[in-house]
C-alpha cells in the first residue's frame, strides 16, 4: 500500500511510516488563559503517582498497542509535572485520566487517549482510510455516550495539539478537534478554556496555515454546536470523510408549490442556517418569519377520510444531518418517505407591509394552499371570488372563451365541500362572470387581492394545530378540535368537516402557558373568566405564536404612541398640561388634531379665495375710475375704522373665559357697523363722482375751457381713486379681522365643549374604575373564603375517608417531626422539611420535591397533649375487647422513645394512656368489672428477655427461663412463661410496674443520640372486662413497641459492643420491612418467622390488631437519606389491612372453657402447662389466609 497516497481526510501522508518526535522544531504551545481556576477538576497528583509507578507502560501493555511506552525516559521531563505541563503533547499512554471521574470512566478515558495517539499515528501505525474513519467515529461514540467524558476528549485533544513537534501528527490531532466541536460542544466550565485557546491557534501567524484554517474551521464549528447543542446522532462515516475532504452533502427541500430546492449541508448546519441559505437561492430578503417543516403523513385520521400530510416545525437548532437521519430510519422502520418543506412559519401583522415579489409570491401560494386544504371555511360569494381571483393569478385573462379549461379550473380552485353545495351549472356562472370582471387585473393585482380576502377572514392567515379537550368549562367545544392562532386572536374549528365555532380575541386571553403534552388558556367568555385545556405536544408552538402576534399588536401601538407625542411635541402649542385619562383620551386628543389641521387647510384656501376676490375688485375699481368724475369723500369713516380694526386686532382672544367671549362678540358688532358706514359712504361718494361726470359732459365749451376743466378733473378723479383703494384695503381688512374673529370664536366653544366632554368622561372613568376596584375586592375577598372553605372541606372529607379506612381495619400512619437540636445548628445544619397542611409533609430530595400524605402530621412544635388526643380512642377500643398495638419506627434519635413514653414533664403515649384507660374503667365500674396485668419484654441482640422477671417480691434474682412467642386459638400473640404482673387496681401501680422494666432497658450513648435504645421494646397491658348484667368476657390487649432506631455506623460512630447491637438493630428492621412489603404488595408468602420481632408483632401487622404507626423522622438537612426511607416504610404500611375483630366470650362459652380445664386437671396437667395446649407456633402466612 502506497502511505504516501491520500488517506481518506483531503492530506498526504509522508513517505515514512513512523516519524521522529525529535526531527522537528516547530512545535506550538499557545499559552492556556485561565487554566488555574480549573485545577479541582484535574486529577494532577493522582496522574504524578501512576506516573511515578509506571502505571501509563502497564497500561499500554494490558491495551496491546504496538509497543510498552517508557514514561520516565522523555529527557527534561520533572518528576513531578505542573497543571500547564499536564496539558502539553504525549507520545506516550496516559496513566490515568487527566480529569476526575469514576473508576469505569477513568479506563474509557485512557482508551480513548490510546485511540488518540493511535489515530494521529504517533507511534508509526498509519492507519487505511476505513480504519481511521471508524476510529474517529468510535471517539464521537464516547463523547455523545458519556457527557461526562466530552470534556476529557477536548483536553485530550488539547494537550496532543499543544506543544506537538510533528507537523503531520498536529494536522491529524487538529482533524479530530474540528470533528468533535461540530458534533458536540464542551461543558460550560472548559467552554472558555477550549474557545480561547482555539482562537488563539486560529490567529497564531507563526502557525503553519493548513492547521490554522483547521482551528478557524474548529472554531466557527464550536460556535453553532455552542448555541445548538451536541448532535443528536452519531455521524456516520461518510459524513465524517465529506467534513475533513471539505465537501457537502446535498438534500432536497420542498415548496408548497411542489417545486424544489437542492440544500447543501455538512455534520454542522444547522436549520437556521439553511434557511438563510435558500432564501439566497430563491433571492428571497424578507425571510425571517420562513422556516423548515418536516412533512410526514399523519397517523390516527379518522375513517374513511383521506391521509393528508402533517407538517411539524422544526426547531432552528437542529441539524440538517440529525433530520436526514431521523427520515432515513422513519423510512426503514415505517416505510413512510418524509421530506423538508420550506414555508412561513406563520403570517404576522408586518407581512401586509412587504411588498416584495418573491415573498408576497410565496405567502401567496402558502394561504392558496392552506384554502384548498379546507383551513378556511368561508361563505359561497367569497368562494366564487377566490376562485376567479386564483384563475385570474394563474391563467390571466386566457380562460375567457375555453369552457373546458374553466370548468378543470373550477375543480381545482374550488374546495370540494363547498363545491358540492351548489349544482356546477349555477358555479360555473357565477365565477365566469366574475373571472371576466377581473380582465383588467394582472397576475400580481390579483395574488394581491386574494390575500386582502385571505386576511379580512376573522381566522384569515391563521396557522393551525390538531388539539384534543381536556377541560371545556363552557361545555361546547368538541372532543377532538383544530386551534386557529393569528393577530385577532384563537380560533375554534371542527376538524371533520371542517366548522367554525368560536373566536376569543387577543384581549379577551388574560393568561396562557404549556406543557410537554398540554396546553392551556384563561380567558374571558361572556365576561366571565373561563380556564381551557388541551392536550398537544405543540403546546410550546402555540404559545411561541400567540405571544408573536400580542407583541406585534404592543409594538403597534407603541409605535403610534410615540408617533403621536412626537407629533404633539412639534406642534409646540401652549396651554395648560392636563392629566392623562389613557387610551381613549389620546385617541380624542389626536382626533382633535386632525380636524385643526383640516380647519387649518380651509383657513388658507379662505384667505387665497379673499385675495382673488380683492384682485377682481381692485380691477374693477381702476375701471370705475376711468368712468368717475370728482368728488369728495370722507376719511373719518375708514380713520374709525382702523381705529376699530387696531382695537379688534390687540384683543387678545387667546382666552376661554365668558367676559372675553363676550367682549370679542361687542367688537364683531363694531366692526360690522363701521363696515356698513363705509359702504354706504361708499355709495354716497361714487354717486357723487357720477354727477360730476354727466355735468362736464353736459357743459360744453371751447377748447381752452375744456382743456383746463380736463385737467382739474384728472387730478380729481386721481384723488378720488387713491381714496376708493384706501376703503376697499380697508374693508378687506375688516372682513378678514371678522372671519379670523369668528373662527377663533367658534374654535373657542368647541375647545370649551370638548373640555366638558373630556371632563365628564374622566369621571365616569374614575367612577368605573372605582367600582371595579370593590368588585374585584370583593371577589378576592370571596376566593379567599372559599379558599379557606374547600381546605377545610378537603381536610374534613380525607379525615373521613381514613376513619372509613380505619373501619376497614387500615393500618393509622401518624408523622412526627422532632424539633431541630442545638448541637445540630451548631454544625450548620437546617431544616429541610416542609409540613403544607396536617396531612401531608414535603421535602426536597435530590432536587425534586416529593410530598407524603398520612393519617395526621405532627410539627416539631406540636405538643404532647395534642398527640395524644389523636391517639386516645384507641383505649377504648382496648377496653372494649379489641386488640391493640401502637408503635413507633424511625432513625436513631429521631423522638421514638420520647413519643412512646416520654419524660417526668412532658409524658408520652404509655403514661397518658394508663391514665386514660384507668379513667374509662372508673367511668363504666357500674357496667363492668376490670381486671388489668401487664408485662414487658425486650428484644436485644435476637435475644428476647422479660424485664419483670428478676422483680418479684419475696424471691431471689434467678436465671430467666426461656421465652417462646405463641399465638392462641384467636391469634392473639402470648409469650408463655414472660413474668405477669397481674390484679393491678390503680394507674400509680401500673406506672411502677412499667418504670421497673424500663429501668433495665439497655441504652447507651452515640454520635447520633446520647441516649440511644439499644433493643426493641414491647409493654403490654391486658384488659379483662366482665359485663355484670350478661356475664359476657372481653379480653383485649394494649401494647406499646418502641423499636430501636435504624442507623448507619459511619453517621452513629458505633464500634465494638455497640457495632454489633447496630447489626442486630438493622437485621431486625430488615426483617419487618420485609414483612411490611410483603403485605403492601400482596405477595403469596408473609416471612413472619424470619426474625423474633416479627413473629412479636404478626398479631399487630397482617393479623387482627386496630394498630397505630408513629413514623418519627428528623428534620435536618443532613438526615434527609434516612428520612426518605422511613418516609416510604411508612407509606408502604399505609397499604396493609388488617382483619380486626373483638375478642369476647359469652358466658355458656366460660361454662365450656371452665368443663375444659376441670378435664385437664383430671388428665394431671401442671397448672403451668394447660394454658400451653390450646397454643400454636407462630408461622408464616399466605395472603389468602392458609399457612
Amino acid at each position: 500500500m502506497d502511505q504516501s497516497a491520500e488517506n481518506g481526510f483531503g492530506h498526504k501522508e509522508p513517505s515514512t511510516p513512523g516519524s521522529m518526535m525529535t526531527g522537528f522544531t516547530d512545535a506550538r504551545s499557545p499559552a492556556l488563559e485561565g487554566l488555574d481556576s480549573h485545577s479541582d477538576k484535574f486529577q494532577l497528583d493522582a496522574f504524578n503517582r501512576a506516573r511515578a509507578s509506571g502505571g501509563g507502560a502497564k497500561m499500554g501493555r494490558f491495551l496491546n498497542f504496538g509497543r510498552s511506552p517508557k514514561i520516565a525516559e522523555t529527557p527534561g521531563t520533572p518528576d513531578n509535572l505542573q497543571l500547564d505541563d499536564l496539558l502539553l503533547f504525549s507520545e506516550d499512554s496516559l496513566p490515568v485520566s487527566l480529569l476526575k471521574h469514576n473508576p469505569d470512566n477513568q479506563g474509557r478515558a485512557v482508551k480513548m487517549f490510546q485511540s488518540v495517539l493511535q489515530y494521529m499515528g504517533v507511534h508509526g501505525e498509519m492507519l487505511g482510510a476505513m480504519q481511521a474513519l471508524e476510529l474517529a467515529q468510535k471517539l464521537l461514540h464516547q463523547g455523545l455516550k458519556r457527557v461526562e467524558l466530552r470534556d476529557e476528549l477536548y483536553m485530550q485533544l488539547v494537550k496532543q495539539t499543544r506543544g506537538n513537534p510533528n507537523p503531520s501528527a498536529r494536522t491529524k490531532a487538529w482533524q479530530l478537534f474540528y470533528l468533535t466541536a461540530a458534533t458536540m460542544p464542551p461543558s460550560k466550565d472548559f467552554m472558555g478554556l477550549v474557545s480561547e485557546y482555539v482562537h488563539t491557534s486560529a490567529q497564531d501567524q507563526e502557525e503553519l496555515p493548513e492547521i490554522r484554517e483547521l482551528a478557524g474551521k474548529t472554531w466557527q464549528a464550536m460556535r453553532r454546536t455552542a448555541k445548538a447543542g451536541q448532535r443528536r446522532t452519531l455521524p456516520d462515516m461518510q459524513e465524517i470523510d465529506a467534513l475533513f475532504k471539505g465537501t457537502k452533502q446535498n438534500a432536497v427541500v420542498y415548496f408548497l408549490d411542489e417545486t424544489f430546492e437542492e440544500l447543501q449541508y455538512d455534520a454542522s448546519t444547522t436549520v437556521m442556517e439553511a434557511v438563510e441559505q435558500l432564501a439566497g437561492q430563491i433571492k428571497l430578503e424578507n425571510y425571517q418569519t420562513f422556516s423548515l417543516f418536516g412533512v410526514a403523513k399523519s397517523k390516527g385520521g379518522e375513517p374513511g377520510q383521506p391521509v393528508t400530510d402533517e407538517h411539524t416545525l422544526v426547531d432552528d437548532n437542529r441539524f440538517i444531518a440529525d433530520l436526514m437521519y431521523e427520515f432515513k430510519q422513519q423510512k426503514a422502520k415505517e416505510g413512510s418517505n418524509s421530506k423538508l418543506l420550506f414555508k412561513k412559519r406563520m403570517f404576522r401583522e408586518t407581512d401586509e407591509t412587504i411588498t416584495e415579489p418573491q415573498f408576497v409570491n410565496l405567502s401567496y401560494i402558502q394561504a392558496q394552499h392552506d384554502y384548498l386544504q379546507g383551513q378556511y371555511p368561508v361563505i359561497k360569494e367569497d368562494a366564487a371570488q377566490m376562485c376567479a381571483l386564483q384563475m385570474q393569478a394563474e391563467y390571466g385573462p386566457t380562460l375567457a372563451n375555453d369552457a373546458e379549461g374553466m370548468e378543470a379550473a373550477l375543480e381545482k380552485y374550488m374546495v370540494k365541500q363547498i363545491l358540492n353545495s351548489r349544482p356546477r351549472q349555477e358555479w360555473m356562472a357565477d365565477v365566469s362572470s366574475r373571472y371576466r370582471a377581473l380582465s383588467q387585473f394582472s397576475k400580481d393585482d390579483a395574488r394581491i387581492q386574494y390575500l386582502r380576502i385571505i386576511r379580512s377572514l376573522p381566522y384569515g392567515n391563521s396557522i393551525f394545530f390538531t388539539v384534543k379537550r381536556i377541560e371545556d368549562p363552557i361545555g361546547l367545544l368538541p372532543p377532538k378540535l383544530i386551534l386557529g392562532i393569528n393577530k385577532r386572536g384563537v380560533h375554534f374549528f371542527r376538524p371533520v368537516p371542517k366548522e367554525y365555532l368560536h373566536s376569543a380575541e387577543l384581549r379577551d386571553i388574560m393568561q396562557f402557558g404549556s406543557s410537554s403534552q398540554a396546553v392551556f388558556f384563561k380567558m374571558r367568555v361572556a365576561g366571565v373568566l373561563h380556564i381551557f385545556q388541551f392536550e398537544s405536544k405543540q403546546g410550546e408552538d402555540i404559545c411561541m405564536a400567540l405571544q408573536t402576534h400580542i407583541n406585534d399588536i404592543m409594538m403597534k401601538r407603541y409605535s403610534k404612541a410615540k408617533a403621536a407625542q412626537e407629533g404633539g411635541d412639534g406642534g409646540g402649542g401652549g396651554g395648560g398640561g392636563g392629566g392623562d385619562f389613557g387610551p381613549k383620551y389620546q385617541a380624542h386628543v389626536g382626533e382633535l388634531q386632525r380636524q385643526l389641521d383640516e380647519a387649518r387647510a380651509a383657513l388658507e384656501a379662505k384667505e387665497q379665495q379673499l385675495a382673488e376676490l380683492s384682485e377682481e375688485r381692485q380691477v374693477m375699481a381702476d375701471e370705475l375710475s376711468m368712468l368717475k368724475g370728482m368728488g369728495g369723500g370722507g376719511g373719518g369713516g375708514a380713520g374709525g375704522a382702523g381705529s376699530a380694526a387696531a382695537e379688534l386686532a390687540a384683543l387678545n382672544l387667546s382666552g376661554g373665559d365668558a367676559a372675553a367671549m363676550k367682549a370679542v362678540e361687542q367688537r364683531i358688532n363694531a366692526v360690522l357697523a363701521e363696515k356698513a358706514a363705509a359702504e354706504a359712504k361708499l355709495a354716497r361718494v361714487e354717486a357723487a363722482h357720477a354727477e360730476q361726470m354727466s355735468s362736464i359732459k353736459a357743459a360744453g365749451g371751447g377748447a381752452a375751457v375744456g382743456a383746463a376743466a380736463a385737467a382739474v378733473t384728472a387730478a380729481a378723479v386721481k384723488e378720488k381713486e387713491t381714496k376708493i383703494n384706501e376703503l376697499i384695503e380697508e374693508l378687506g381688512n375688516k372682513e378678514m379681522l371678522l372671519s379670523e374673529a369668528q373662527a377663533q370664536l367658534e374654535s373657542t366653544k368647541n375647545q370649551r365643549k370638548e373640555l366638558d366632554d373630556l371632563r365628564e368622561m374622566k369621571e365616569d372613568v374614575e367612577r368605573r374604575e372605582k367600582a371595579q376596584a370593590e368588585v374585584i375586592a370583593q371577589q378576592a375577598k370571596r376566593l379567599e373564603e372559599l379558599d379557606s372553605l374547600y381546605r377545610d372541606e378537603a381536610l374534613m372529607r380525607k379525615k373521613i375517608f381514613n376513619q372509613m379506612e380505619d373501619m376497614k381495619g387500615k393500618i393509622r400512619v401518624y408523622c412526627r417531626v422532632r424539633p431541630i437540636l442545638q448541637m445540630e445548628k451548631d454544625r450548620g445544619q437546617v431544616e429541610a422539611i416542609v409540613i403544607p397542611d396536617e396531612l401531608t409533609i414535603g421535602l426536597n430530595w435530590k432536587g425534586t420535591k416529593k410530598e407524603w400524605s398520612f393519617d395526621s402530621v405532627f410539627g416539631p412544635t406540636t405538643h404532647q397533649d395534642r398527640v395524644f388526643e389523636d391517639t386516645k380512642h384507641l383505649i377504648q377500643s382496648a377496653v372494649d375487647g379489641f386488640n391493640v398495638c401502637i408503635f413507633a419506627y424511625g432513625q436513631t434519635g429521631s423522638g421514638k422513645t420520647f413519643t412512646i413514653y416520654g419524660n417526668d414533664k412532658l409524658p408520652g403515649l404509655t403514661p397518658r394512656g394508663v391514665t386514660e384507660l384507668y379513667k374509662v374503667m372508673d367511668r363504666d365500674s357500674g357496667k363492668a368489672s376490670f381486671r388489668i396485668s401487664c408485662y414487658l419484654l425486650e428484644l436485644y441482640c435476637d435475644d428476647l428477655s422479660d424485664l419483670l422477671s428478676d422483680h418479684k417480691k419475696g424471691e431471689k434474682m434467678h436465671k430467666a427461663n426461656r421465652l417462646e412467642i405463641k399465638k392462641d386459638p384467636k391469634g392473639l400473640v402470648t409469650v408463655p412463661g414472660a413474668t405477669v404482673v397481674d390484679n393491678i387496681s390503680s394507674s400509680r401501680e401500673l406506672m411502677d410496674v412499667i418504670e421497673m422494666g424500663l429501668s433495665r432497658r439497655r441504652v447507651s450513648s452515640t454520635e447520633m443520640n446520647r441516649e440511644s435504645s439499644r433493643s426493641h421494646l414491647i409493654i403490654t397491658i391486658c384488659v379483662e372486662s366482665t359485663n355484670l348484667q350478661t356475664q359476657t368476657v372481653a379480653r383485649g390487649k394494649l401494647s406499646f413497641v418502641d423499636l430501636a432506631g435504624s442507623e448507619r455506623v459511619k453517621k452513629s460512630g458505633s464500634v465494638g459492643e455497640q457495632l454489633k447491637e447496630a447489626q442486630a438493630i438493622n437485621k431486625s428492621l430488615a426483617a419487618l420491612g420485609n414483612v411490611i412489603a410483603a403485605l403492601a404488595t400482596e405477595q403469596g408468602h408473609i416471612p413472619y418467622r424470619d426474625h423474633k420481632l416479627t413473629m412479636l408483632m404478626s398479631d399487630s401487622i397482617g393479623g387482627t390488631a386496630k394498630t397505630l404507626m408513629f413514623v418519627n423522622v428528623s428534620p435536618v438537612d443532613s438526615n434527609l437519606d434516612e428520612t426518605q426511607n422511613s418516609l416510604q416504610y411508612a407509606t408502604r404500611v399505609s397499604c396493609i389491612r388488617n382483619d380486626v375483630s373483638k375478642h369476647e366470650n359469652s358466658s355458656e362459652m366460660l361454662r365450656l372453657k371452665r368443663q375444659i380445664d376441670h378435664w385437664k386437671e383430671q388428665a394431671g396437667l401442671p397448672p403451668h402447662k394447660r394454658e400451653y395446649v390450646d397454643l400454636e407456633e407462630v408461622a408464616d402466612h399466605k395472603q389468602n389466609g392458609d399457612q
